[in-house]
């Protein structure tokens, strides 16, 4: 027993079959699409993301350069005898350079910061060498201070052992 339809049915199946086949190849083609862009999209993110941990890591390196000489010019007030002077100023001047030499190759939208912060810095130098300055200054009254208070001690002992002794 043969359908009366057996001809449109059969149309029909290869109608679906044809759809099927299409909507397999479009999903196919949109997968592989999403693949090559999302890889494009990724290649793109790992290159400015590459840009910017550079930077990142150049800010860090300036900022470590910041640090170490905040500590070479703290010897300034630790050892006043054991450091050249010339030698500190030295070396604080080639941190300095250095660091501008950094700024330089960065973008200026990314080191502003660290701009302003280095030409702030000579400022600070002289300042903190005022302040220095002062403290040695106060050092060396607070001697010659105690030192004269232990001589005025010294004297009046003295005098009020030969006035004891009656002579004067």
């Amino acid at each position: 027993m043969k359908a009366l339809n057996n001809k449109e049915v059969l149309l029909a199946h290869l109608k679906f079959a044809l759809y099927m086949v299409l909507l397999v190849v479009l999903s196919q083609i949109a997968i592989f699409t999403f693949f090559k862009a999302s890889k494009a999209e990724v290649a793109e993110m790992k290159l400015k993301s590459g840009d910017s941990e550079k930077i990142f890591n150049e800010q860090i390196a300036i900022c470590d350069d910041y640090e170490e000489m905040m500590k070479i010019y703290r010897n300034y007030d630790v050892k006043t005898d054991d450091v050249n002077p010339e030698n500190l100023s030295r070396a604080i001047v080639d941190r300095k350079l250095r660091m501008e030499d950094r700024l330089k190759e960065l973008p200026e939208k990314d080191v502003q910061f660290h701009r302003f912060l280095l030409s702030k810095l000579d400022g600070f130098m002289r300042t903190r060498d005022s302040i220095s300055a002062l403290k040695k200054e106060e050092q060396r009254r607070k001697v010659d201070l105690t030192r004269c208070k232990e001589d005025y001690q010294r004297q009046r002992i003295k005098n009020h052992k030969n006035t004891i002794n009656g002579t004067n």
